[in-house]
């Protein structure tokens, strides 16, 4: 059985939410699609399943859309825009003058002549693709908004037409053509609007450069992008992009990640350091190393991931969807209870149709078909450019219901990384000090790092890092073994020294008894302990811990104080633990967790009725992030990739997931009000088209700016304040 296949074709013709339903329903009832999303803000259907490409776009095209195939260009919002603009710009320029005559009641020897003509153009030029759509969604049976617009404007020109050839009095010309003019207006503003909201994407995009400089046979050439190839040996010079993701070759500088990261200061870089492309080189100049190019490249899998995440469903739209699959139907026969009505109760044809065409009209599922995508557009845009990649509509909204938010320990909580936190030493006399400025405590860090720089363990790499920030110079030590599962053996200057656990320095039979209250103390803080002793003489104790971040504090006291519970889940041992959870302020510690003891433990919140999210490094957390109801991974930028989590938090810390939750929160109270207005203005707006309390004109601009204020609603959340802008 072959695996089920994502595809994404992207459509035209689409004129309301009614529209992108149907084609969701015909596409969704085919043998072999498991899964169809159809999004009207995007115009775009994702297809899952096992039907070919072909099969999908007849279906589309039988129901008398149009696919955007790879071949033709697709069309932008901006250019969609523009489009309306100038059918708008036509259609006013036609439109007034029937709009004084008949307003103004101005009579002269053909003023009804004049607005038939003018009405005429406006109905068969900038007008005539509602009729040409709804003419397809007849023959098809899948009548959309076009339908009900095509209904409104003319019936109102035909009843027109009709009374003009009879030399009668009462023509609604006026009607017929603003209703097209102001619908137009609205549809240019609702592109301008809707192309705002996805511009997340085009500017990730447009990070990328368009050439880049390679070094082939000796010689730099500029070629295009796409005509890169792994391997390559590119040149950046100061002030530029970075075209493709790579390793540094040659050459160190600092580079600007905010667009990966969202943090605004530039990341020193050296050699065999990764770089990624469109992150931009701000002091030296460096070659690099091609590694990733094109669809390969973090850049590439942060906009897909954004892509999907703004084609995606989420589960409070489903309402909308039913609803907006009917809409059309339901419109129509209301129009026509509102005509007979008017009729039965004695009043004439030319006074009926007026209320029934204010309810083709006033009508709007393209407000709700709107109300959703368009926030999430807008949202997991907004996160992208924070370094918060949202996977899905779906966890963009169940993150603002999390109760319980469980984290991990090492790399989440802390930096993931042993550093040296404590050094005391014996000087002269057997006087304990931590002085590292004496020439006795710069030669023992000599020493240390120099016996150290053979050890692969962490603790070593930590105790050589630390030395060499101190700006300590180390030498080569030639005689070096390691003591298993207790520390090192080395011989320096023909003296022997021993670094390593308390349990290596009783085995040599060495004291620590003048630096054991240290070590004990060291213990307690949840500390590595490391001796080091020349010549059987102690001489130094070490703390060895992971550094808890400098953000993980405050960000978890504010996500307490959102009225989420926080939790510790981690395999260390119970005073690491405790320690860590008392600095941070975290009631419910649990350590000595195997990576199934912490799924068991998400488990058992789960089954308490709670909401859960889970943070981790998306290594050996996986079992406990796939269990939860939302994943968080605070990854590097080569995890990205890797997709394992429902949001992924690009080499952050726990104050992105705070924002994330923030973000969530927010773009459901967007959701819920964009909601209340498309459905509350048509619950409202057609009883009062029906009783006649609307003129169809007025119905008409009313329509056209309810999916505006949708729109503009959802793009409020640019503005939404995120931790990294406060930096």
């Amino acid at each position: 059985m072959s695996k089920p296949e994502n595809i994404t074709v992207e459509i035209s013709g689409m004129s309301c939410a009614s529209c992108a339903q149907r084609i969701e329903s015909a596409i969704g009832n085919t043998d072999g699609v498991s899964e169809s999303i159809v999004n009207f803000a995007t115009r775009k259907a994702t297809v899952t399943g096992s039907v070919p490409a072909e099969a999908i776009y007849k279906i589309i095209e039988d129901l008398g859309y149009n696919v955007v195939k790879e071949e033709t260009p697709s069309i932008s919002e901006e250019e969609i825009a523009q489009a309306e603009w100038r059918r708008f710009l036509t259609s006013a320029i036609l439109s007034v003058p029937v709009f004084i005559i008949s307003m103004f009641m101005i009579h002269f020897k053909f003023s009804d002549l004049c607005q038939f003509v003018l009405t005429t153009a406006v109905i068969f030029w900038p007008g005539i693709g509602f009729f040409k759509n709804a003419l397809k969604q007849v023959r098809h049976w899948s009548l959309g908004m076009d339908s009900l617009i095509a209904l409104g404007s003319g019936a109102a020109y035909g009843f027109s037409v009709i009374i003009f050839i009879k030399g009668g009095s009462g023509l609604y010309f006026e009607s017929a053509s603003i209703i097209i003019t102001l619908i137009l207006l609205g549809r240019f503003f609702e592109s301008k609007a809707k192309g705002k909201a996805g511009e997340a994407i085009k500017k990730l995009m447009d990070l990328q450069p368009k050439s880049a400089r390679v070094v082939r046979d000796g010689t730099t050439i500029e070629i295009p992008i796409n005509e890169v190839q792994i391997g390559e040996s590119l040149i950046i010079r100061p002030g530029e992009k970075i075209p493709v993701d790579g390793v540094i070759t040659e050459g160190c500088t600092s580079i600007d990640e905010s667009m990966l990261t969202g943090e605004s200061m530039p990341v020193k870089k050296v050699e065999s350091d990764k770089v990624f492309g469109g992150t931009v080189n701000t002091t030296g100049m460096i070659y690099i190393a091609a590694e990733n190019i094109g669809a390969d490249t973090v850049l590439a899998h942060i906009a897909k991931l954004v892509a999907d995440a703004q084609g995606s469903r989420a589960p409070v739209q489903r309402l909308a969807d039913r609803v907006s699959g009917v809409f059309v139907q339901i419109v129509i026969s209301i129009s026509l209870l509102t005509l007979g009505a008017w009729l039965l109760t004695g009043n004439s044809f030319s006074e009926a149709i007026i209320p029934a065409v204010a309810v083709l009209v006033i009508a709007c599922p393209c407000a709700l078909g709107l109300a959703t995508p368009t926030a999430v557009m807008v949202g997991t845009g907004r996160a992208a450019g924070a370094g918060i990649l949202i996977k899905d509509a779906t966890s963009l909204e169940l993150a603002h219901k999390i109760k319980t938010l469980v984290l991990d320990k090492t790399g989440t909580i802390t930096e993931g990384k042993p550093r040296v936190t404590d050094l005391f030493h014996k000087a002269d006399g057997e006087k304990e000090t931590t002085e590292i400025g004496t020439e006795e405590a710069k030669n023992l860090l000599h020493i240390l790092g120099s016996c150290e720089q053979h050890s692969e363990h962490p603790i070593g790499k930590a105790i050589v890092n630390y030395v060499r920030d101190l700006g300590i110079d180390i030498n080569i030590v030639k005689e070096f073994q390691t003591v298993t599962g207790m520390g090192i053996w080395a011989s320096y200057n023909w003296s022997t020294v021993l670094i390593g656990s308390e349990g290596l320095m009783e085995k040599n039979k060495i004291d620590v008894s003048g630096l054991k209250q240290r070590a004990v103390e060291i213990k307690s803080e949840g500390k590595t302990v490391a001796f080091m002793a020349i010549d059987n003489d102690v001489k130094a104790v070490i703390g060895i811990g992971d550094m808890v971040r400098k953000t993980s504090e405050s960000a978890i006291k504010r996500i307490k104080e959102m009225d989420v519970e926080v939790v510790m889940l981690t395999g260390d041992n119970e005073i690491v633990a405790e320690a860590i959870g008392k600095k941070m302020n975290i009631d419910t510690v649990h350590a000595n967790l195997k990576p199934s003891d912490k799924s068991d433990e998400v488990k058992r919140f789960q089954q308490n009725g709670k909401v859960v999210g889970m943070i981790g490094d998306g290594i050996n957390d996986a079992p406990a992030l796939a269990t939860a109801d939302v994943s968080f991974a605070i990854g590097t930028a080569t995890e990205i990739a890797m997709e394992a989590a429902n949001i992924t938090l690009v080499k952050g810390d726990i104050t992105k997931a705070w924002d994330a939750l923030r973000l969530s929160r927010h773009t459901m109270k967007i959701i819920k009000q964009n909601l209340f207005w498309a459905f509350g203005y048509n619950v409202l707006a057609i009883p009062f088209a029906a009783l006649g309390l609307l003129n169809p004109m007025i119905a008409a601009g009313a329509m056209a700016f309810s999916s505006v204020s949708v729109v503009t609603n959802s793009l409020r959340l640019r503005r939404f304040k995120l931790g990294s802008d406060k930096k």
